[in-house]
C-alpha cells in the first residue's frame, strides 16, 4: 500500500514530507493516538553547545565564544562554572 502526502492530515503533511514515507509510517505505528511533545531545536542542542563551549573556552575566549552561539558572556561563565 503506498501513502501519499495528500493522503496525510495537513498539520502531519511537513513531517511526511521531511522523513519519508517509511519513516512517517513507522512513527505513526509507534505513537499513532498519542499525545506527542516535540521539543524545541534549541533545548534539543543545547547539551551539545554547552559541551562544544566547555571544550573550547580556554579562559580568555569568553566573549568570542558569546559572539559565536549568540548568548551572552554571563551565560558563558554559567556554563563554564557548572563543569
Amino acid at each position: 500500500m503506498k501513502v501519499e502526502a495528500y493522503d496525510v492530515i495537513e498539520n502531519l503533511s511537513l513531517m511526511y514530507e521531511i522523513v519519508g514515507e517509511e519513516k512517517f509510517l513507522e512513527i505513526i505505528r509507534m505513537y499513532g493516538g498519542n499525545n506527542l511533545y516535540i521539543p524545541t531545536y534549541k533545548s534539543v542542542i543545547r547539551s551539545s553547545r554547552n559541551r562544544d563551549i566547555v571544550n573550547r573556552y580556554n579562559g580568555f575566549n569568553g566573549t568570542q565564544l558569546a559572539r559565536e552561539y549568540g548568548i551572552s558572556v554571563n551565560q558563558v561563565r554559567n556554563i563554564i562554572n557548572k563543569i
